[in-house]
C-alpha cells in the first residue's frame, strides 16, 4: 500500500513538471529602482573588471573600467535616447573635437578686448562624450524581458550576493555550442550571467530603492563632445559592457555589466 502510495506521487510528480506546472513563474522585471554592485568578465579574460549600476525606472549609470579609456562612467536616459560618457578629467581629447554646451554646462568665456581686463574663465569639471542610443550599455534585464516566458526554462533555485532567485536559459541556444544562464530574483533583478561555464556578469550587494535623480544627467560644470568625432572609439569600447547582457549590438555581430 506504501509502495503504491510513493509510486503514484513520483507519477504525479513527473506529470506536473512535464506539463510546467511546478515550475516557477518566469520574473516579472518590474524592479527598476536599484544600486547593484558586482564584477562584469574582461575583454581580454582578465581580472574581472569592478562594476556598479544604478537603475531609476528607464534611467541608467554605469561605473567601469574600460579599455582604452580606464575608469569610466556612463549615464543612459532611455525615455531621450541620450547616453554620455562622462570624463571627470576636463582633458580633451588630443585632436581637438568640436564641442557644443548642453544647458547646464560652463564653458570658458570668450576673450575680451585687449583695452580691457580679460574675465577669468570658467572652470570645466569635466567633458561628457555622447553616443548612440546603440552603442550604449543595455540595462541586463532588458534582453531577459525580450526572451519571455515562452522561450525560457528554469533550471534549479540560485542564490547571489544574499539574494534568492531562479537560475534560466534560453530554450533555443542563441548560437550554436552557446549555453547562456541567469540567476534572476523574483522581481526580475539579474544577479548573475554565464555562457558556457564563463561567469560574465556576478553581482556582489544590492540596494534596492529610488535613487538620487543626480547620478543620471551631465553634471554642470560639463563640456558636451560632439559624438561624431570620437563615435568609433567609444563604440568599441560599449562592446565590452553590452557583452555581459547578451544584447545584439548593431555595428558588429556580436553580443554592461549587461544577460
Amino acid at each position: 500500500m506504501r509502495t503504491s502510495f510513493l509510486l503514484a506521487a513520483s507519477a504525479a510528480a513527473l506529470l506536473l513538471s512535464a506539463c510546467g506546472l511546478g515550475a516557477p513563474t518566469y520574473p516579472e522585471f518590474s524592479q527598476t529602482s536599484y544600486r547593484v554592485e558586482g564584477t562584469t568578465a574582461s575583454a581580454n579574460n582578465g581580472a574581472p573588471v569592478q562594476t556598479v549600476i544604478y537603475r531609476e525606472g528607464p534611467k541608467m549609470r554605469v561605473e567601469t573600467v574600460l579599455p582604452n579609456m580606464g575608469q569610466a562612467t556612463i549615464v543612459f536616459d532611455e525615455s531621450t535616447n541620450a547616453a554620455y560618457v562622462l570624463n571627470p578629467t576636463g582633458q580633451l581629447p588630443t585632436a581637438a573635437a568640436p564641442t557644443a554646451q548642453p544647458q547646464d554646462a560652463t564653458i570658458t568665456s570668450p576673450s575680451a578686448p585687449a583695452t580691457t581686463a580679460t574675465q577669468a574663465p570658467a572652470q570645466v569639471t569635466g567633458v561628457a562624450v555622447r553616443i548612440d542610443d546603440a552603442d550604449a550599455p543595455q540595462p541586463l534585464e532588458t534582453a531577459w524581458a525580450a526572451l519571455g516566458a515562452e522561450n525560457a526554462r528554469s533550471t534549479g533555485k540560485c542564490e547571489v550576493a544574499g539574494e534568492n532567485g531562479h537560475e534560466w536559459t534560453p530554450r533555443e541556444a542563441p548560437a550554436p555550442g552557446v549555453e547562456r544562464t541567469a540567476c534572476i530574483t523574483d522581481d526580475g533583478i539579474v544577479l548573475r550571467v554565464s555562457e558556457s561555464g564563463r561567469t560574465l556578469w556576478e553581482a556582489t550587494s544590492l540596494q534596492r530603492g529610488e535613487q538620487d535623480q543626480a547620478l543620471f544627467g551631465v553634471p554642470a560644470g560639463y563640456q558636451l563632445i560632439d559624438p561624431h568625432a570620437v563615435a568609433e572609439q567609444v563604440g568599441q569600447n560599449m562592446e565590452q559592457l553590452d557583452s555581459v547582457t547578451g544584447a545584439p549590438t548593431t555595428t558588429q555581430q556580436t553580443p554592461a555589466p549587461h544577460g
